[in-house]
Parts: structure tokens; C-alpha cells; sequence
């Protein structure tokens, strides 16, 4: 056997992509399929073993059906395994004509190509700077409402790091995000699970989980560095961040919910936060039915809300920049599984039940929806270190390009890509697990929101009028 992986070649325009031509050298795979228009199709490429890799090589040549529009896909090992994209006669709003897009190669994983055409004719591609891809994106989205628009999202985004928690504690079992608040935000994550909690008199992110009685999990960022890095991203993007505060505990005092005190001390710091959306009289206004562009046309906005335990209140917090889930209502349903096909069922089962978005009343279901692509680690997971939260992510990386994409439809996607270890595609836990390994960052993911708001939302004329 030679050396191998995969191209996912995803097709967001309404164009079929039909093979031209292909040819190869000493490749012992080779071979490309027509990708259908709105789907996606994981092509296999595997190096031969005979003579030397460095003469490998392979060519495909893609027509854009019904255009003049042409790429190639090339394979070679000029030092290392690449698969390069070659813009011969098309251009994207990141690459003009005639660029060349490496890539890379992953052994048994898979590298993408998300191509997608938006509802101006403009065609979009995993290439350039996407970092502020919401205004990049306001010709087509500003007049969609939130639940009508897919992102990124961080599940537990506030666990990038690992401080010392209760007995059998790791950052194995604990960390679930390998970027910071700060780079979480540039790999196009928009939506943010922060669970804060107090210990040691400071608030900071947690992740705990109470078994039996018994509390187990430990502390990430402080939330005083996490509203900094908030505010360092919105001086310079004028984006719109939600952030979902919920799961709050005192850990200093037996693990109680915090009291309407400790809430006030946690939204009197949050007042730091440069940029909070606010709004004179929200009452129960659902806000996930308001457009993008009422958010960001001319600044960014932070809009934090609080999933409130029972007896608090926000008081006059409510005309200072915090809701509650009142003004934010979501679906947020996770399988609790640690099997990725169990996990897939559960999930795209549950957004085909809960996902209608037609333009009759008694059918439609809208609510913002969470779309959790996450592995829960169960009691046998715990000590096995390769099954770290961060690994058990990487692990559905690729399947989230294909299987995913292929399954949602115009009438029902999901609002959040709901993740752990955004922008990564990589295992971050490798032998000896003192820490996590410093893997390379993908933001493919970006791409991925925009072909589905492309590609399944822009079709849907519900949403597009």
C-alpha cells in the first residue's frame, strides 16, 4: 500500500463540477468523480511505493458546468506531500484568476475544497483572510435574521486552559478548546458557551460535572483576560459576537448555584466588555429574530445573554447590555455520546425534527438552533488519555465537510456549528500528556458557514424573499 488520504471536494454552487481530464505518474490512486451541485464528495489519493515519490504525481481537470469557469487539481511530492488547487480559468473573492491554492496532505485525514456561489454571483473559497467574514458577507446576510444564518460556535469556549481542579481532573478531561477566546474569534467562531464560575474569589471559566454527588472538572481562562481578548478582536472587526453565559457555580462554596449578588459582581465586570449590544426596553423580544445587519452595519456588537437559574433576575442589568434565554431562545440538545455515528444520528436526526424554516406559520420551526458536533467522554474515557476531549474533536473534523454538509437542506440548517478544539483538525493530545501538542490551525470551518449559508439558506426563498 502507498501512502495516502483524502480530498473533500465541496460544491456550493448550483453548478456541477464534471471531470475534463485526468492523468497520473506512479500514483497508485488516482481517480476523480463529477461533483454534483450542492454536494460534497471525498475523493481518496494514495502515493505509489514503487521508484521515488518525489516523480509521483497526478493532474484532474474540473469544468464548471454551464460556465467557461476551470480548475485543476494537481498532486506532487516536490518535499512533501501536496495537493495544490489551480485557479486556471476562475477566480474567487479571495483568489483571482491563475492562483494556486496548496492545500496540504494529511496521511489518513482529509484536506478541503469549499467552493460556493452567493446570491450576488460571487464565488467564495477556503483562501485569504476570513477572519471578519460576517461583513464580508453583509451584501448577502445583513437582511437575514440570526436564525437564518449559520456560524462557528465554541462549545465550553471559555477552556483553552487547564488550572488545577477536583481529584481525577486533567486537562485530557477538562480542556476543550485548544485557542483562546482571542483566536477562537479569528478562526470564525461567533457564538460562545461560557460557563463562569467562581473560585478562589475570581471568576473564571470552568468545566464541571457533577457524578453521584461528587463534583469533578477544573478552571480555564479567567474571565478577565477572556472580556480583554473580546475586546482586542472588536477594535479591530466589526463583527457580532452572542456569548451564552450558563453553568455558573460558586466552587468555593460547595459548588451552589451563584447567588443574585455573585450574578451582579459577574455582570458589573462584564460591563468591561467594549461594545455590548443593548436595547432601552427588551422585555421577552427574541432577538435571534432580528437581522445581522441591525447588529453590525456600522460597528461591531457583543450581545451577551445569561441561561438564569431560578430566583435571579438581571434587574437593571437588562438595559445594560444582558438578556436572559427569554430574549434569546435556543435549541441546544447534545446526543451524550462518545460514538461518532451515534452522535451523527442523534444530531442531524433532532435538526431534521426541529428545523422547518418555510414561509407557513403552522410549519415553521425556526428556533436558533444549536447544532452540537461534539463526543462526550464517558466514565471509560476518563484515564485513556488518546481519547482527550480535544482528540475526540479532531476525530470529527472531516465527517462535519461531508456528512454534515450533505445532510442539511434549504429548509433546515443549523444555526451554530457547535464544536470543541475550533480551528483545529489535528490530535492536540499525544504521548507523554503533560500538555497539549502545539498542532497546526484550520479555519476551513469559516468556509464551511458560508457554503451553508450560500448553498442551503440562499436557495431557500423563504429567506431570500
Amino acid at each position: 500500500m502507498g501512502y495516502g488520504g483524502f480530498l473533500t471536494l465541496l460544491n456550493g454552487s448550483p453548478n456541477d463540477w464534471v471531470v475534463s481530464g485526468q492523468h497520473s505518474y506512479q500514483m497508485d490512486k488516482w481517480e476523480w468523480p463529477t461533483v454534483k451541485a450542492g454536494t460534497a464528495a471525498q475523493v481518496y489519493v494514495e502515493w505509489g511505493q514503487k521508484g521515488s515519490q518525489k516523480d509521483d504525481a497526478g493532474e484532474a481537470y474540473y469544468t464548471i458546468d454551464g460556465t467557461s469557469d476551470t480548475f485543476q487539481v494537481i498532486g506532487k511530492k516536490p518535499d512533501d506531500f501536496h495537493i495544490t488547487i489551480n485557479l486556471d480559468n476562475m477566480a474567487t473573492k479571495q483568489s483571482p484568476k491563475g492562483s494556486s491554492i496548496d492545500l496540504g496532505f494529511r496521511h489518513d485525514r482529509a484536506v478541503d475544497l469549499i467552493v460556493s456561489t452567493d446570491e450576488l454571483g460571487d464565488w467564495w473559497s477556503n483562501a485569504g483572510d476570513l477572519t471578519d467574514w460576517m461583513q464580508q458577507s453583509l451584501g448577502t446576510l445583513g437582511n437575514r435574521t440570526l436564525k437564518q444564518i449559520c456560524m462557528p460556535g465554541s462549545h465550553d469556549a471559555g477552556m483553552s486552559s487547564f488550572d488545577a481542579g477536583t481529584i481525577g481532573a486533567h486537562w485530557t478531561n477538562s480542556q476543550t478548546q485548544l485557542l483562546n477566546f482571542y483566536d477562537q474569534l479569528v478562526a470564525g467562531s461567533r457564538y460562545f458557551d461560557l460557563r463562569p464560575v467562581l473560585s478562589g474569589g475570581e471568576f473564571k471559566a470552568g468545566h464541571y460535572s457533577e457524578l453521584e454527588n461528587v463534583w469533578l472538572g477544573g478552571n480555564g481562562e479567567k474571565l478577565s483576560d477572556i472580556i480583554n481578548q473580546v475586546n482586542d478582536f472588536t477594535a479591530k472587526y466589526k463583527e457580532l459576537v452572542i456569548i451564552n453565559l450558563s453553568h455558573t457555580l460558586d466552587t468555593d462554596n460547595d459548588y451552589k448555584d451563584l447567588s443574585q449578588d455573585q450574578w451582579n459582581q459577574m455582570f458589573d465586570q462584564l460591563k468591561a466588555v467594549n461594545n455590548r449590544f443593548t436595547a432601552d426596553n427588551p422585555d421577552t423580544h427574541d432577538f435571534s429574530g432580528d437581522t445581522l445587519s441591525s447588529f453590525i452595519t456600522d460597528r461591531a456588537s457583543v450581545f451577551i445573554f445569561a441561561q438564569l437559574p431560578s430566583g435571579i433576575s438581571l434587574g437593571d442589568y437588562a438595559t445594560q447590555g444582558f438578556f436572559n434565554q427569554d430574549n434569546f431562545p435556543i435549541y441546544d440538545s447534545y446526543a451524550n455520546s462518545n460514538d461518532a455515528e451515534t452522535m451523527k444520528k442523534d444530531q442531524l436526526d433532532k435538526l431534521q425534527a426541529e428545523r422547518n424554516l418555510v414561509a407557513d406559520d403552522a410549519a415553521r420551526k425556526d428556533k436558533f438552533h444549536i447544532f452540537s458536533w461534539t463526543l462526550t467522554q464517558q466514565a471509560e474515557d476518563v484515564l485513556n488519555f488518546d481519547k482527550a476531549i480535544l482528540n475526540l474533536a479532531a476525530s470529527l473534523y472531516d465527517p462535519l465537510f461531508l456528512d454534515a454538509f450533505n445532510a442539511f437542506t434549504p429548509e433546515s440548517f443549523p444555526n451554530v456549528l457547535y464544536v470543541d478544539a475550533v480551528g483545529v483538525r489535528d490530535n492536540p493530545a499525544v504521548f507523554p500528556f503533560d500538555k497539549p501538542a502545539d498542532v497546526g490551525r484550520n479555519y476551513d470551518i469559516i468556509s464551511l458557514a458560508i457554503a451553508i449559508n450560500n448553498a442551503r439558506a440562499g436557495k431557500n426563498v423563504y429567506i431570500t424573499g
